[in-house]
């Protein structure tokens, strides 16, 4: 994946959005695990500059950024700087790149981008997921990677037809020829559009919202039926040779760290434990199964210990109120402020025939806590 950028030119800065120009340099074919005869399209996508780079000098967050791959049968597979943990962002990439692509998001494989800085398309050239900024912040980006991609196809469609640019349209998945009505799949265009000169991005024309098929509007979720049938794989779900497996007993409250564990000996004698570690506030335990881990983890007698004085990490008091906490903050003096205001609140209010107002309220907890997260480490 790291060799699909090579020679990434100019010194000047890139405002949010804008592709590095990659003009003068081929896409490559069937690389880094694409398929045979697919388009294949990486580049520095970036806020910053975009430096010159050497194949053997790459410097994080300029490699591939963002890539993505149009197959000979017409799938178009993307790999996403940000995780989809259940919030529809791979849908949202699939409808976002598939709108200036025009390209249904159905025909998406949207997967996880490698680990690391080289897929950074946030400010400053970060990476995370999270704070409901996975689309904000690459939206203009991830549009401009379509358009540029659609742009290739049709480069590629009027060398196959012999036909000025300006004739050839698209519609979903096919360029189009209107005068005569030909049609070519975005797949059979694919290994064509390889040797084709890249047009500048800036040069690159982005779709007016009035002609979004898919942007801002109800799609499937491409990735809800593998995971209503069980086919999806999560971290959970995987597995290496020579795997052990871990379990966590955490503290429980928030900023308790580790005194003792009084049966620390018992838990090692257990069937499969391999040993036992102290974490900031939590015990781990690892075993050769799951199953020993989890009763090990469960079985630990762990004396936490309260935060000293002069302790800087966040706590939580043991006679802590969600009720409590809730009618603090409704009880503070001042005004409130707001997180975003728009037309006249109050008038609508007062000339409304009718009012109905109730308040809600949760547990002061991290939100969205399905099941236990897992990861797999090597």
């Amino acid at each position: 994946m790291t060799e699909l950028v090579k020679g990434l030119s100019g010194e000047e800065a890139l405002p949010t959005g804008e592709p590095v120009n990659i003009s003068r340099r081929k896409l490559l074919l069937a690389s880094a695990g694409a398929t045979a005869g697919a388009l294949v399209i990486g580049f520095g996508l970036p806020l910053g500059a975009a430096r010159a780079q050497g194949p053997g000098a790459m410097a994080p967050g300029t490699r591939v950024p963002a890539f993505l791959e149009i197959r000979p049968d017409n799938m178009v597979r993307f790999l996403s700087p940000f995780v989809e943990g259940g919030q529809g962002i791979f849908t949202a990439m699939a409808q976002i790149v598939g709108e200036e692509l025009d390209a249904d998001p159905a025909s998406f494989i949207v997967e996880n981008a490698p680990a690391g800085d080289d897929y950074g398309v946030m400010e400053g050239g970060g990476r995370y997921t999270g704070g409901s900024q996975s689309v904000r912040s690459s939206y203009d980006t991830m549009r401009r990677l379509g358009a540029l991609a659609r742009q290739m196809l049709l480069q590629a469609a009027s060398a196959s037809l012999g036909v000025p640019i300006g004739q050839l349209t698209t519609k979903p998945g096919a360029v189009v020829h209107t005068a005569s009505g030909r049609t070519m799949a975005y797949g059979s265009l694919a290994a064509k559009a390889l040797d084709l000169p890249v047009p500048d991005p800036a040069s690159v024309k982005l779709k007016d919202p009035s002609e979004f098929r898919w942007i801002g509007k109800p799609v499937e979720r491409i990735d809800v039926y593998e995971k209503s049938v069980g086919k999806a794989i999560f971290a959970i779900d995987c597995s290496v040779d020579g795997m052990l497996h871990a379990a966590v007993q955490h503290a429980p409250r928030l900023g308790l760290t580790v005194g003792t564990i009084r049966n620390e000996a018992q838990l090692l004698a257990m069937k499969g434990v391999h040993s036992v570690h102290v974490l900031p506030g939590a015990v781990a335990v690892v075993a050769e199964r799951w199953w020993n881990a989890k009763r090990a983890a469960e079985a630990a007698q762990v004396d936490w210990k309260e935060p000293g004085p002069d302790s800087k990490v966040r706590y939580m008091p043991a006679d802590f109120s969600t009720a409590e906490f809730a009618e603090k903050l409704a009880t503070a003096p001042g005004d409130g402020v707001d997180a975003e205001k728009e037309g006249d609140i109050a008038g609508a209010f007062e000339s409304a025939g009718k009012v109905v107002s109730a308040t809600y309220y949760s547990q002061y907890v991290r939100h969205a806590q399905l099941e236990p997260p897992s990861a797999l480490a090597r």
